[in-house]
Order: structure tokens, then C-alpha cells, then sequence
């Protein structure tokens, strides 16, 4: 299981979410690297790599935003 991977917040937008802990996993990384690529990222650039619904993407790109995984432009 990839639960030990989570943190209880990150656990805690899964459940909220209703997303498997792995796609969340998945998210976060593509997430990550392509705003380590440009030094930043935009909610619309997240929002073209992520293919899920557009209210769930805003909820994860700020979490990763507020969590410091992420810089906004």
C-alpha cells in the first residue's frame, strides 16, 4: 500500500476528494516536476496535465501550493 507515503493531510484531500491514493500520488508528481521545469506553475497549466474534473484540480494544485511542493506565478 502506498498509504506510508501520504502525510494525514494529504490523506485527508484523498478522502475528501475520493481520490485513490496512488492517482493522488501520480497527480503530485506530475504536478511537481513540471513546476520544477519552468520554476513555476499556473492553475491552467495544471489543469491541461491533470484530466480530472476542474474543482478537484483547484483543490489539489492549492494544497500543493500551500504545502510548498509548488510555486504560483
Amino acid at each position: 500500500m502506498l498509504l506510508y507515503l501520504l502525510t494525514q493531510l494529504s490523506f485527508q484531500l484523498c478522502s475528501q476528494l475520493r481520490l485513490v491514493p496512488a492517482v493522488f500520488l501520480d497527480i503530485k508528481t506530475t504536478l511537481i516536476t513540471e513546476g520544477d521545469k519552468h520554476g513555476f506553475l499556473r492553475l491552467a497549466q495544471a489543469r491541461s496535465l491533470i484530466k480530472i474534473d476542474v474543482n478537484k484540480t483547484r483543490k489539489i494544485f492549492d494544497f500543493l501550493v500551500t504545502e510548498g511542493y509548488i510555486k504560483k506565478e
